[in-house]
């Protein structure tokens, strides 16, 4: 009780002052995220941003925002965040810190993903099973809410793989249908779940047994990293301890003596593995 009390006089009294002048601070947000306040520390990162206060720590704010958004498994907001730590701080500490690390996430998001598919029916397969994974803007609506999303989407991503072994276009589809598993929730407080944010137990075989195919048949594309580290986190998620061990672990022993950006993140992560 004493703790809780000292606390809450902490923070009272770091959001006391300067009102709504308040240009935030790197120490504020850092409390906040200390006692599991994320909410709370996206908006002084923010506030440090749109402040006009100090570059130092606007660039820091940029890569924290960057970093949460990660660990949220939000990886195109990460992406979009650094490329404007990037763009804004290129000389900073912050953006030499990962520079290197957006190549490796436009993998994920699919921007690198824009390799040219030369067969016209792969092409269009590609695009049926993205009609029921990704959020469109068009003209027309289709009442697919009786539908299930996930099998719908993976069946032509499925045709692609099986009708075009080891192609570009294989390779595409690998990485939309992994993505497809890993999942999404729809917009709005009562939005569905899909795949793995959905049900995890469903999923978890059918994200295994793809990535070890996709990895077999493509065992040099950039983005395994990046997919084992979705892995390990959706059995982080699930509170799976031993799991998500193995697949850091599996990261680590991949990246050999390199030192790269899913291997730093990886052991960084295995410390704070709960038991």
């Amino acid at each position: 009780m004493k703790k809780s009390i000292f606390l809450t006089s902490i923070l009272a009294s770091l959001l006391v002052g300067c009102g709504s002048k308040d240009k935030g601070s790197i120490e504020k947000a850092n409390l906040f995220l200390e006692n599991n306040l994320v909410s709370d520390a996206k908006r002084e990162f923010i506030q440090i941003i749109t402040s006009s206060g100090s570059k130092d720590e606007e660039a820091t704010a940029y890569y924290q925002l960057g970093t949460l958004s990660f660990e949220d498994n939000n990886i195109e907001g990460a992406l979009n965040t650094w490329k404007k730590l990037v763009a804004e701080y290129p000389n900073s500490p912050e953006a030499e810190q990962v520079k290197d690390n957006i190549q490796e996430l436009t993998q994920i998001v699919g921007e690198t993903s824009k390799e040219s598919i030369n067969n016209a029916i792969a092409a269009s397969y590609l695009k049926n099973g993205d009609f029921w994974s990704e959020d469109k803007k068009t003209i027309f609506t289709i009442d697919s809410s009786w539908i299930p999303k996930v099998e719908s989407s993976i069946k032509w991503y499925d045709k692609v793989i099986t009708e075009y072994p080891k192609s570009v276009a294989s390779k595409v589809a690998y990485k939309k249908k992994l993505r497809t598993i890993l999942g999404w929730k729809d917009i709005g407080q009562y939005g569905s779940s899909y795949g793995i944010r959905g049900n995890f137990q469903k999923y978890i075989p059918l994200l295994l047994s793809t990535f070890r195919s996709f990895e077999e048949d493509h065992p040099t594309d950039s983005s395994l990293q990046a997919f084992r580290y979705q892995i390990a986190q959706s059995y982080w998620n699930n509170r799976n301890w031993n799991e998500t061990r193995i697949w850091l672990n599996e990261i680590i022993e991949k990246s050999s003596d390199d030192d790269t950006f899913y291997k730093d993140l990886a052991q960084r992560r295995l410390k704070k593995v709960e038991y």
